[in-house]
């Protein structure tokens, strides 16, 4: 019993994988939109990944930027740098001199010839402050604490005779974890509306395709053949169209990330930064062919169970 209900299952697997090459080019046209249609969110989830790998790789958001006023001399701000390291909220003090700073400008990407230019060093002597904050709790707790510490550190240190300017680099990154929801709620908006584009489309191909076999339909209900012996071709038929748009989808996506990691890569020199796109793994590949694979079968029961049952034998 069991093997006739396997040899059964791959005969209608079968058939349906041979009725998709009946109508070759519209089959053809529905999997190129579907995979169309699929690759939208997908790229907008990786989008969305890439960016929460960026912003993880920030673990102090709120280092302060102290410039010094420049008739500072260097053992004075040397000086300064050793008082504040003894404050009990901040937990480091990193002093870079003037030269120091210049040459940093001069290594990096295009700053190299405006820096020769130059007949004097213009730059600041500076001081990077980082908060001292002990949150015991959740990740999100320790970056509000560390925030709320930065804030009145920056007050302080404004306060201070010789500083000319504090600047707090955490505000860009607010501005990046606004962009990372942003990217979110795209992600998860088009999902939706491709999916449910993915169920109309393989839904109305299966529906065409009941009412073209609308007379083999009749002869098979007048020799005793079930609704659910007719549909579980069709069934098939949505599985082999959700399985091979999800196959195609993957290559468009593996293609958009390809094209856009060489910009990514570009943007990221410009920052003195090697990040690189990170595609879909195996686990998000195999998610997207069930999750495509599993919306063609339920394409095909919301789409064809209605018109079998509305066909009867004449």
């Amino acid at each position: 019993m069991a093997e006739g209900f396997v040899q059964t299952q791959r005969r209608h697997a079968r058939a349906a994988w041979q009725d998709l090459f009946q109508r070759p080019v519209g089959n053809l046209l529905t999997l190129t939109v579907l995979a169309v249609a699929l690759s939208l969110p997908v790229t907008f989830y990786l989008l969305a990944k890439n960016v929460l790998a960026v912003t993880d790789q920030w673990h102090n958001p709120a280092e302060l930027s102290v410039y010094l006023d420049k008739a500072q001399t260097e053992a004075q701000s040397q000086a300064l740098a050793s008082d504040i390291r003894g404050w009990s909220d901040v937990a480091s003090v990193t002093y870079i001199s003037p030269s120091q700073g210049l040459d940093t400008l001069r290594v990096q990407r295009g700053f190299e010839q405006a820096v020769s230019l130059l007949d004097n060093n213009p730059l600041p002597a500076v001081l990077v402050v980082v908060p001292r904050v002990d949150v015991s709790a959740s990740d999100s707790g320790t970056q509000v604490a560390l925030s709320q510490v930065a804030q009145g550190l920056s007050a302080k240190l404004t306060a201070l005779d010789g500083v000319e300017e504090v600047r707090l680099d955490s505000d860009w990154l607010a501005r990046l974890e606004a962009i990372k929801h942003i990217a979110i709620t795209l992600a998860w908006l088009f999902s939706g509306l491709m999916l449910a584009a993915v169920l109309l489309v393989v839904g109305n191909t299966l529906r065409l395709q009941v009412l073209h076999h609308q007379s083999r339909i009749q002869v098979m209900k007048m020799v005793g053949a079930t609704d659910s012996f007719i549909l579980r071709p069709y069934l098939y038929m949505g599985a082999w169209l959700g399985g091979l748009a999800a196959v195609l989808a993957w290559v468009i996506t593996a293609l958009n990330t390809f094209l856009m990691d060489a910009a990514v890569s570009q943007l990221a020199q410009l920052y003195d930064n090697r990040f690189t796109l990170t595609g879909l793994g195996w686990d998000e590949s195999l998610l997207l062919l069930m999750v495509s694979t599993l919306l063609g079968v339920l394409a095909a029961v919301l789409a064809t169970r209605r018109h079998l049952k509305e066909i009867e034998p004449v």
